[in-house]
């Protein structure tokens, strides 16, 4: 073992010699391969590492006093899914008690357990389940992806992140933050907007650069603003005449479309614009006979509780990234924002109401956004900043508005530890002071970080 490292060792520094004797203009143009070498070779390294102390601690057994026999592999490994899991931990150390959704002050957020594969030359499988206290066992993700369509198109099948905007289509335990920006929360959902479905994509490059359009029908959007914000702004909920889905224009549907320059060998900028709009139930009701003032639910000619209103959302969304040649691995930049604005259609009550009954639907337009800012200070410690703004609801007392810091440590591709404070002045209520500790670990093969 040791002559094969002095070995490699040697043929390594000869390489590095012989490299260093080449025009600066080759340097420059292989700067970025060798960056993603060393990247990778440090999580081989690591993998290699963790295989030998595997080994080390479960020796094989002798057998009469024979040699071990070596371990064999599957048959047909490539049948075996690759598995892997992603624990997201947090602690709330706030001044004035937790302000996590399960008001603890140390929780297991939530456990992704993601299994995905080839299934065949035409179909790729992923499948990933959340597991958490509050939800139990969940599904978070499954879908079906094609991967020998012509023409370029790629279509997906299942239960995936909508694609709309730029954050909402990474993982909460995979963002740069701990949270998910307010204005995706408020209207997208506090895990972000998902969607069971179907998608289609294509990419092309007519005018130099790329380019993709993204389109979904799914089954209602938005799923998780509409589930998150149900318990909070209404005290009861109704009943429809018939469910969203039972014409197709009561189905929900999206479209992003993606522009991607490389400015420079160091630079690339990202510009997209999404749209979605959908058919969700929201109440209505009359004045309480018993208690005056407050509204219960009064049944409309056919029995109904509740109305299909259209909700429609729009986004844009400008992401700029720096990594220069020469210190790829220790310098960085990105710089993010987004804007979204939601757009909430009113209905008209059904006939023969009494005069006091009222739709508790939203009615009013909702805009909110947040701009990011992310600098590497070495390998693997890095410095963040966002600041969030949603506008005032009709019951609120005031915008939203938030400034949060952030400070994250990597000390591998498969750990990672946040520190993160936020000054939040929330629509309604008291400032509040947030201090999070987030620490992400993953075993097994696992998504490449966001881009």
């Amino acid at each position: 073992m040791r002559t094969i490292f002095l070995s490699s060792a040697l043929v390594a520094l000869v390489g590095a010699t012989a490299t260093a004797q080449q025009p600066d203009t080759t340097a420059r143009r292989d700067s970025i391969a060798r960056a993603d070498s060393i990247a990778r070779a440090d999580s081989i390294r690591l993998v290699r590492e963790l295989e030998r102390i595997r080994g080390e601690a479960r020796p094989p057994q002798q057998i009469g006093g024979m040699a071990p026999t070596p371990a064999t592999q599957p048959t047909n490994p490539s049948l075996n899914p690759n598995i892997s899991v992603i624990g997201d931990i947090v602690v709330d150390a706030s001044p004035d008690g937790s302000t996590l959704e399960s008001a603890r002050r140390f929780d297991v957020r939530e456990i992704e357990l993601a299994l995905g594969a080839n299934v065949d030359p035409y179909f790729r499988g992923d499948f990933i389940l959340g597991i958490s206290d509050e939800e139990g066992l969940a599904i978070e993700e499954g879908y079906l992806t094609t991967t020998s369509l012509p023409w370029r198109l790629q279509v997906r099948a299942g239960r995936f992140h909508a694609p709309f905007g730029k954050q909402n289509t990474t993982h909460r335990a995979e963002l740069h933050t701990i949270e998910y920006p307010h204005v995706i929360q408020r209207l997208l959902g506090a895990e972000g907007g998902k969607g069971t479905g179907l998608a289609v994509s294509k990419i092309f490059s007519p005018f130099g650069f790329y380019q993709e359009l993204q389109l979904t029908a799914i089954e209602r959007f938005p799923e998780g603003a509409h589930e998150h914000e149900g318990e909070e702004e209404h005290a009861f909920e109704g009943e429809p005449l018939a469910p969203p889905n039972k014409t197709l224009r009561g189905l929900g549907y999206t479209a992003r479309f993606r522009n991607y320059w490389d400015i420079d060998e160091s630079t690339n900028l990202e510009i997209s614009f999404s749209g979605g709009t959908g058919r969700i139930a929201e109440p209505f009701g009359c004045e309480s006979v018993l208690v005056p003032g407050e509204l219960e639910p009064c049944p409309g000619p056919d029995g109904e509780t509740a109305l299909l209103a259209r909700q429609s959302l729009i986004g844009a969304d400008a992401t700029f990234r720096w990594r220069p040649l020469q210190q790829g691995l220790y310098r960085s930049l990105i710089l993010q924002a987004e804007v979204m604005r939601q757009h909430n259609d009113e209905p008209a009550l059904p006939s023969g109401l009494p005069g006091s009954a009222a739709y508790l639907g939203p009615t009013e337009e909702t805009t909110g956004l947040y701009v990011f800012g992310r600098w590497q200070l070495t390998r693997r410690l890095f410095l963040g900043g966002r600041y969030d703004w949603v506008g005032a609801a009709a019951e609120a007392e005031r915008d939203l508005s938030a400034v949060s810091g952030y400070l994250q440590f990597f000390p591998s591709e498969f750990s990672k530890m946040v520190l993160g404070y936020e000054n939040l002045r929330p629509d309604v209520g008291d400032r509040v002071n947030r201090l999070l500790l987030q620490m992400t670990l993953a075993i097994g093969p696992h998504r490449p970080h966001p881009f």
